[in-house]
């Protein structure tokens, strides 16, 4: 029965959120002042209150943060929304209510190639699976949502497995959760700010 309703507002969000604009089309939320000079290349902006309507509905099924980004420098982040993948600037993310950086324990050759790796997937559509409990998580898929677009960037360049629970969990099934990057062993938190 569950898995029926979760399908059911996966068609919903799919077929109405493009059409009504139910997600904006930028960060939102009421700002913050974390520390940009902080970030390196392949560290992941977590967030929560930045992504509208779709965050208000999900917000408590995936953990505190609702969002996932990387910072790839000069400036920019690349992240899945919800026209696709994109790079923006990583001033954005001061609009959101809370903002994260977490960094990832490997070597800074893991870092480059993994942000190079996610760059070859601007373009690439968003991946509403995630809202089908089970969803599930490739690393080279036609589509990605934002924590998969990461966790892949990582996974397909040598770097560590950075989702919490990288087989089944009840929580996610068979996702990987933003709060699951900042819950695993291979990352650490490197700034906050609410």
């Amino acid at each position: 029965m569950m898995r029926k309703l979760l399908l059911g507002l996966l068609v919903l969000v799919v077929s109405a959120a493009p059409a009504m604009g139910l997600i904006p089309g930028d960060w939102t939320g009421d700002g913050n002042n974390l520390d940009l000079s902080v970030l390196q290349p392949g560290d992941i902006l977590l967030c929560r209150g930045c992504a509208g309507w779709l965050e208000d509905t999900f917000g408590n099924i995936v953990g505190h943060w609702h969002h996932a980004a990387m910072y790839i420098g000069n400036g920019q982040m690349v992240e899945a929304w919800k026209d696709g993948v994109r790079v923006v600037s990583v001033s954005m993310a001061r609009n959101a209510d809370e903002v994260a950086v977490y960094r990832v324990k490997t070597s800074n050759d893991i870092k480059s190639k993994a942000v190079s790796w996610a760059l070859t997937k601007v373009g690439l559509p968003y991946d509403y699976k995630w809202l089908t409990y089970v969803g599930g998580k490739e690393v080279y898929g036609k589509s990605y949502y934002c924590s998969e677009l990461i966790w892949a960037a990582y996974k397909a360049n040598g770097g560590p497995d950075i989702d919490q629970n990288p087989g089944w969990s009840w929580r996610y099934g068979y996702n990987v959760a933003p709060q699951e990057l900042a819950d695993d062993g291979d990352t650490y938190l490197v700034a906050y700010s609410s």
